[in-house]
């Protein structure tokens, strides 16, 4: 596809790119201030350093934590940089279950927030290769044998190291999803799949240089961090949980994307003060709300799309971090279970859960997905997602039921 180009490049040119092309332009804002893209990719090149000089083994992995906060994204792309293979983690999961994702992919860094990175560290059953757990909040000293962020960012110091980038098809990050009936399945997704899925979700979603996102979800998307950074736009975060928190902040720097959770969302609706956030003029800056995550009740969507005056759109993925397939289009209704088309250069069926089937229009069966961004051992390059829906005569999917949520001890996501 046209639209879909550097596809043989290292995901972390991404972050390259933009720091060349929008060098003094904020990438990251947070409470704390604005890193600009040339200062995150200074960061991402330190991380990468920090961890080719403490890797002891060029197999090895980099556990990262999906944290929402400026440390993310430089460890994300830094990591990948460093020619180490990524595995992520669910920064609200337990010390137990870190320390089982640690010991699945082999890790000898973690990068953790201090609730898991103490535990973690100062446990006499932390898995054996993992020589090093690195405390990523930044006002954190470390403690319980993690080191604190500052001690890696100053073994990235000096002279640069030769790229560690030699194939776009290599694999760049490992993660593990639920399906109903396989249980918990390893994705291997390389350089390839994750810079289309950037280009696709910055198209989808409309991203360009002029976005402004905020970012009011419990956990950093992968998907969404690269979508942004391959577009150029700004990147908002918002962690206080308070639900008009994201709104307060998106109205006073003129946001144009807003991204929640549905729950929070729903929270959002049923605040008292939510009604004053309808006060955007017509011209206003904010384009759409996008829900991401379990579905959004209808009425609830309603309500944002009337108060807000914009569109409120949902989208579905593969894994709750991992790689964006569908997005509903502006313009598109409320409808329980719909998650909109396909993102360019992807397909979607429904079979039937037994004999594979493709099944008819309107009725369910198992979705299936292929596409540049999908890794998939299938002959053919379809993955089976475990999930129950439908297609309509637009091609639009609908979901019936979700996958059961993958368990917490085993699974990277």
């Amino acid at each position: 596809m046209a639209v879909l180009r550097h596809l043989d490049s290292p995901l972390d040119g991404l972050l390259r790119r933009a720091a060349e092309r929008f060098a003094d332009r904020p990438a990251l804002t947070t409470a704390e201030g604005t890193l600009t893209f040339a200062e995150l990719d200074r960061e991402a090149d330190r991380i990468a350093l920090g961890i080719r000089r403490t890797a002891r083994r060029a197999d090895a992995a980099v556990v990262a934590a999906c944290t929402l906060d400026a440390v993310f994204p430089a460890v994300y792309f830094g990591a990948v940089r460093s020619g180490l293979v990524l595995a992520l983690a669910d920064p609200a999961a337990g010390p137990e279950a870190v320390r089982d994702i640690c010991a699945a992919a082999g890790a000898e860094i973690a990068f953790l927030p201090a609730a898991a990175a103490g535990p973690l560290a100062g446990s006499e059953a932390r898995p054996s290769g993992l020589h090093t757990v690195v405390c990523t909040d930044t006002a954190a000293a470390g403690g319980g044998g993690s080191v604190p962020l500052k001690v890696l960012l100053d073994a990235g110091a000096g002279p640069a190291l030769p790229p560690a980038f030699k194939d776009a098809d290599a694999v760049v990050c490992v993660q593990r999803v639920a399906h109903a009936t396989a249980g918990v399945r390893e994705l291997r997704l390389s350089h390839r799949h994750l810079l289309a899925n950037a280009a696709q979700a910055a198209i989808a979603h409309r991203l360009d240089a002029d976005s402004v996102v905020v970012n009011h979800m419990q956990a950093y998307h992968p998907s969404l961090l690269a979508a942004a950074v391959h577009a150029g736009a700004e990147q908002v975060l918002v962690a206080d949980p308070d639900p008009c928190a994201g709104m307060t902040v998106g109205r006073r720097l003129r946001a144009t994307h807003y991204y929640g959770f549905p729950a929070r969302l729903a929270r959002l609706t049923d605040d008292e003060r939510f009604a004053t956030h309808g006060e955007f003029p017509p011209t206003g800056h904010l384009r759409a709300v996008f829900s991401e995550g379990t579905a959004l009740e209808p009425g609830i969507a309603r309500r944002l799309r009337d108060t807000l005056r914009v569109p409120v759109l949902q989208g579905y993925g593969v894994g709750a971090l991992s790689a964006l397939s569908h997005a509903q289009a502006p313009g598109s209704l409320p409808e329980r279970g719909a998650v909109g088309a396909p993102l360019p250069g992807t397909e979607c069926r429904v079979v039937d859960p037994v004999s594979r089937v493709p099944a008819p229009v309107w009725s369910d069966g198992e979705v299936e997905i292929r596409g540049p961004q999908v890794p998939s051992g299938h002959p053919e390059g379809w993955l089976a997602t475990g999930d129950v829906g439908y297609l309509d005569l637009d091609g639009g999917l609908h979901l019936v039921t979700r996958k059961a949520p993958a368990p917490r001890t085993p699974a990277l996501v």
